[in-house]
């Protein structure tokens, strides 16, 4: 993540002080295609929320009586997601720190980014999928939300990189592979809007 980039996170947590739904792309739901796999795979297992943020899902997910792992760079996600999981009597571990540096003793059989990827301003998207393919065990699943490029000139200057579904398989093959995807476009402020695409993904690590 580029300083720009950090700088402008630690701005929206820092106005939020300490309340989840002050931020921008707070959300009280689980996306249909995280709660399609969690269903699917009868919620048992390890997950993992990347950029957990305030916690949502990864208390979500260990509601869902998955073992639920969050990680966030900034610490006062942290502090939120802590307060959530104690204010939901939930159990789950949460970690303040880089998840390039992230080295887990043991595989997940879920991981979620909800828009952490698409906020590795300057980040080395390479060395994400190389991590990724260590975290998520063969038939494992990944649950990506990332911001979808509508067309040619679907760009911006600053904000979340934006890339087309065609991108976004090609990145993750062959280890990955691309199960199901949704689509929702909504209405964002400018800079970043005045639309902006959502898309989720559900992909199976390869391998059994």
């Amino acid at each position: 993540m580029s300083a720009i980039a950090r700088m402008v996170m630690q701005r929206f947590y820092r106005q939020a002080e300490g309340r989840p739904e002050k931020l921008p792309w707070h959300r009280e739901e689980p996306d249909a295609l995280l709660a399609k796999a969690v269903r699917a795979r009868g919620a048992r297992g390890r997950a993992l929320d990347l950029g957990c943020g305030a916690g949502v899902y990864t208390v979500w997910l260990a509601q869902q009586a998955m073992e639920a792992t969050g990680i966030d760079l900034f610490p006062e996600a942290i502090m939120m997601a802590r307060a959530r999981a104690k204010a939901a009597d939930i159990a789950v571990e949460l970690i303040a720190g880089d998840l390039f540096a992230f080295a887990p003793e043991r595989t997940f059989d879920l991981v979620l980014d909800s828009g952490c990827l698409h906020s590795l301003v300057g980040g080395d998207v390479h060395t994400y999928k190389k991590r990724l393919c260590r975290w998520v065990v063969p038939g494992g699943d990944y649950i990506l939300g990332h911001w979808g490029k509508r067309n040619a000139f679907d760009w911006r200057p600053i904000g979340p990189k934006r890339r087309s579904e065609l991108t976004i398989q090609r990145m993750f093959a062959p280890e990955f592979e691309l199960r199901e995807t949704e689509t929702v476009d909504f209405k964002t402020p400018l800079p970043f809007g005045p639309v902006v695409r959502g898309m989720g993904y559900w992909f199976t690590r390869s391998g059994s």
